[in-house]
């Protein structure tokens, strides 16, 4: 009699299992892989650098003000002015994590009382729940410095302050695209 129940139970918490899975699965959103100006996670590396080309051709994009970077202006979802540097991280040729720098476009040692990173921050965190529909949660470094992260699907959104005092860092990485 025990032989009889085993099966169906058995049954049971496969298609349970299965049917969570499912339905983890649909909660991710494809166009999450959509990172800026028309980069994506998983293109090519010489896919990006086209891309990066045509951008700075059409004077979308310009050589960033920080390390190799690309560089924009964003005043649509940023209230002053935000300048954006960006360059990702590849794995395997692919696009993996996008590291990118904000401040503001005005920021200067005499109005950074005005123009300061806390503000800064919050309306970077803004811009990603907006984005991705989520919260954000804070926890600390090893170091013990607060950051905000969320995790949506396979991606995990960070936010931190950066040691210079006008830059909020954020990065986004892809589980499926990163280092193994």
């Amino acid at each position: 009699m025990k032989k009889k129940f085993r099966i169906p139970v058995f049954a049971l918490v496969v298609i349970s299992i299965f049917s969570f899975y499912k339905c983890d699965q649909t909660k991710y959103d494809k166009s999450y892989d959509e990172l800026v100006k028309g980069l994506y996670f998983g293109m090519e590396r010489q896919a990006f650098f086209d891309h990066c080309w045509e951008l700075n051709q059409n004077g979308e994009t310009q050589h960033g003000t920080i390390d190799n970077n690309v560089m924009y202006m964003d005043s649509v979802n940023f209230d002053p002015k935000v300048v954006i540097n960006f360059y990702p991280d590849f794995n395997e040729d692919k696009i993996s994590k996008m590291p990118m720098s904000f401040y503001f476009h005005g920021w200067a040692p005499w109005n950074k009382d005005k123009l300061n990173q806390d503000i800064l921050a919050n309306q970077v965190i803004k811009l990603f729940e907006k984005r991705y529909e989520a919260s954000f949660e804070e926890r600390k470094a090893p170091n013990g410095r607060p950051f905000q992260v969320m995790f949506i699907g396979p991606l995990m959104v960070r936010v931190y302050n950066d040691v210079d005092e006008m830059i909020v860092k954020a990065d986004i990485t892809h589980k499926y695209f990163k280092e193994k």
